[in-house]
């Protein structure tokens, strides 16, 4: 899951709540908005910044509202890789995985600032780096 982990300003992210997609969604996955204007699972890898970060474990009827913040280039996220991604340094760059859980190796929009690790299951820190979030 990413887990906002530290701001540059101190502030502390609001809560949005927004009409979402039927489906069952999990504290800290990232999610996007639909073609009908709804919040909606990333059902595949993706290399863009998500816009939304899902602030509740939830299993929500179509248009039902789900606690959200917007995700933010000022803030550092932490998760988890995917799978082992021995290349992953500072400074790189990770994907998001299908499901928007969590990061995997590949050129994408979250920037690494710190690692514990390279291997599956390390714990990941880092910040969005597109200019539309």
């Amino acid at each position: 899951m990413f887990l906002p982990h530290k701001s540059d300003n101190g502030a502390v992210l609001p809560w949005e709540y927004m009409a979402a997609a039927a489906g069952t969604y999990q504290t800290g996955q990232l999610v996007n908005v639909n073609a009908a204007g709804e919040l909606a699972a990333i059902t595949a890898d993706t290399v863009t910044a998500p816009r939304y970060l899902c602030m509740s474990a939830a299993t929500v009827a179509a248009a039902e509202p789900l606690p959200v913040t917007r995700v933010n280039r000022s803030y550092i996220y932490e998760t988890a890789l995917a799978a082992d991604a021995p290349a992953a340094q500072v400074g790189g760059k990770l994907q998001i995985a299908a499901g928007g859980l969590l990061a995997k190796a590949g050129a994408g929009a979250f920037e690494i600032v710190s690692l514990d690790g390279t291997n599956e299951g390390d714990a990941v820190r880092g910040r969005w780096t597109k200019a539309d979030n």
